[in-house]
């Protein structure tokens, strides 16, 4: 009944922030009625024919199209040619489509070809140096380098906002290959200089352990900045609560200047138009991501996750607390039965057997020597209770466990269509998503939920050797540490063996996103204090202290971390687990995966969650709980 209602006063906020807030302004659309041509040299040929722009705010966009990439007479060059079709609506939001176009003659040589050109560019002015050449390289049809034979036209402003056409070309054998860069070259409204006196705030859903921590880190940021004064008030308690606030916030339009959250969070606020971008920070030559800061620092996957928000992949929020999922193992009882560690969920399967066995005999013995008078005939009833709660293997999160078994087993889950914003759910008519409902129901004697012992999280019954095996965030590997007992082990997140290509482990934690309230000023604090939160040395920090994960390759390799890694402790167990599950993350990196954030995604997880719950522990129905989830998500897309 909690979580019902919990739901209905989410998806009121939600209702409320879409209602009261100006929403996200929708960027119009480009249609091509062929955008892929081929004429004969000499042809006439007019890249606009079929071609239509519309956008909910403005109407008809036609008539105001430009074209880049194509020039006239190119009809009687052969050759290929990417024509790139752009339009921006009134509020400045830019939609884009791509004219594929050859010209055919009587020559059989083939055209050479461009590769890593990227047609939409946007230059923050103050930015520093800016080379349309970045990246980019050009083939002959042999394969020879030609990328020095490139030849660039197009005038742009560096320092001047507007939009540029860049062409960029390259002949071979009298045939060439064009494209082009469409260049919106704009202010980036950043101050000079943090000359003001200003207080920023900054909302989180931290412990207060976790929260002194970034108030330390704060009070550091205010000695090298002392006009900049950072409120850091009690966490929200939790991130649906901290969700909720937000929402409240910014529907009463006052809210803080930076805000932790997920993804999906993320999304909803931008439907206020409440989020500041990042990326003219980001770029800044005097403020921004650069040298030993530099944005390429920062884990590859962490910048895919929080550049997900629109098509041009858009800052909204950088990485702060990260984790992922790992398994945690009893080794104590996998030595004594001399069992090796699992790689997949497979290998699982085979030892639940021996598993089973040593649970119901730990069991009995905790029933025995708890009524030490009474006989083992009398305590019958106590010991099959207590041995019916003996399950091998555990799964933290219900809709961590839906989501990393679709994947693993080749199904679908959610996606996003960026025209419009709204997310697709493809759960319930996916037949490798059955497969993998199917698979844990025929194995909900192997593997639960804490659901099953009335629990939230499976670390009590681990601690208790209820269970032997728990998949959990890395984060919080250390409420699975018994006080005495057993030691416990670390490693990566199983897999499925019939599909070793498809191994996948869910990126977890929050990011930070700077909102778009207060004065310029209090923006660039903003932002130099979240560049600070991510430095090598705090987030270096941060992971040692609290069992989350750099977010930057240079704390990862540092000798400091590395010596944190590679010399568990031995006498403090906390901090030896805290090493084990980060050594098992880097392990799996090549393979963790996030899911797109589109408002109604987190209502989505709820309920394929439910769903999960349903199959392993309900009445097992998998189509009916498959198609449930779907139709209640649907409510709240």
């Amino acid at each position: 009944m909690k979580k019902v209602l919990f739901s209905i006063l989410v998806l009121l906020g939600v209702l409320t922030l879409s209602a009261c807030a100006t929403r996200r302004n929708q960027a119009p659309t480009i249609t091509v009625e062929n955008p892929t041509q081929v004429i004969q040299q000499g042809d006439d040929f007019d890249p606009l024919d079929g071609v239509t722009a519309e956008d909910e705010e403005d109407g008809d966009l036609t008539d105001q199209i430009t074209v880049s990439g194509y020039e006239t007479g190119d009809n009687n060059i052969i050759g290929t040619y990417v024509i790139t079709l752009s339009v921006e609506d009134s509020d400045g939001a830019p939609a884009t489509a791509t004219i594929n176009l050859t010209v055919q003659g009587d020559t059989n040589v083939e055209p050479p070809q461009l590769f890593g050109v990227v047609n939409e560019q946007t230059y923050f002015i103050g930015s520093g140096d800016y080379d349309p050449l970045a990246g980019i390289t050009a083939q002959a049809p042999d394969g020879t380098d030609i990328t020095d034979t490139i030849v660039v036209s197009g005038a742009y402003l560096l320092d001047t906002a507007g939009t540029y056409t860049i062409n960029i070309r390259v002949t071979y054998d009298g045939v060439r290959a064009s494209d082009s860069i469409t260049l919106r070259v704009v202010d980036s409204g950043i101050p000079s200089a943090l000359t003001d006196t200003v207080t920023i705030e900054f909302w989180h859903a931290m412990g207060e352990d976790k929260a002194n921590l970034i108030r330390g880190y704060a009070d550091e940021f205010m000695d090298l900045y002392p006009n900049v004064t950072i409120v850091i008030p009690e966490g929200a308690g939790n991130y649906d609560t901290l969700k909720s606030n937000m929402i409240n916030a910014i529907t009463a339009g006052d809210f803080p200047n930076m805000v932790q959250g997920y993804p999906d969070h993320v999304a909803e606020y931008l439907n206020g138009n409440a989020v500041l971008s990042l990326n003219p920070y980001i770029n800044s030559a005097t403020f921004g991501l650069n040298g030993d800061d530099a944005l390429d620092d920062v884990i590859a996957s962490y910048l895919e996750e929080n550049t997900q928000y629109d098509a041009n992949g858009t800052y909204y929020s950088l990485p702060f607390n990260k984790s992922t999922e790992v398994m945690i193992y009893n080794q104590t009882v996998f030595n004594r039965l001399g069992l090796a560690v699992p790689q997949t969920w497979q290998d699982i399967v085979d030892i639940a057997p021996q598993l089973e066995a040593e649970g119901r005999a730990i069991a009995k013995a905790k029933v025995l020597a708890a009524n030490p008078t009474k006989t083992e005939a009398e305590l019958a009833d106590q010991i099959a209770a207590a041995q019916a709660l003996v399950v091998p293997a555990a799964y933290d999160s219900t809709g961590n466990a839906f989501i990393t078994f679709a994947r693993q087993f080749g199904g679908a889950y959610t996606a996003l269509n960026f025209s419009t914003y709204e997310g697709e759910f493809l759960w319930h008519e996916n037949a490798q998503t059955f497969a993998a409902m199917q698979f844990l129901k025929d194995h909900n004697d192997i593997f639960t939920l804490p659901e099953f012992w009335d629990q939230d999280y499976a670390s009590t019954p681990f601690v208790n050797q209820q269970t032997f095996v728990t998949i959990g965030s890395s984060a919080g590997v250390t409420y699975n540490v018994p006080s005495s007992g057993f030691e416990i082990g670390v490693a990566p997140v199983p897999y499925n063996e019939n599909m070793p290509d498809e191994k996948a482990v869910i990126q977890q934690g929050t990011n930070v996103s700077l909102m778009n309230t207060g004065t310029a000023q209090e923006k660039l604090a903003s932002w130099l204090f979240l560049k600070y939160l991510i430095s090598t040395e705090v987030t270096t920090h941060w992971a040692i202290n609290t069992g989350y994960l750099p977010v930057r390759t240079s704390a990862y390799e540092s000798t400091e971390y590395q010596a944190f890694l590679n010399n568990p402790s031995t006498t403090n167990a906390q901090a030896r687990a805290i090493a084990l599950a980060a050594n098992a993350a880097y392990q799996q990196s090549g393979h963790m995966f996030f899911d797109p954030a589109f408002i109604g995604s987190s209502r989505a997880r709820n309920q394929v969650g439910l769903a999960l719950e349903r199959i392993m522990l309900g009445d097992g129905n998998i189509q009916s709980a498959l198609d449930e989830a779907y139709n209640e998500a649907k409510k709240g897309a």
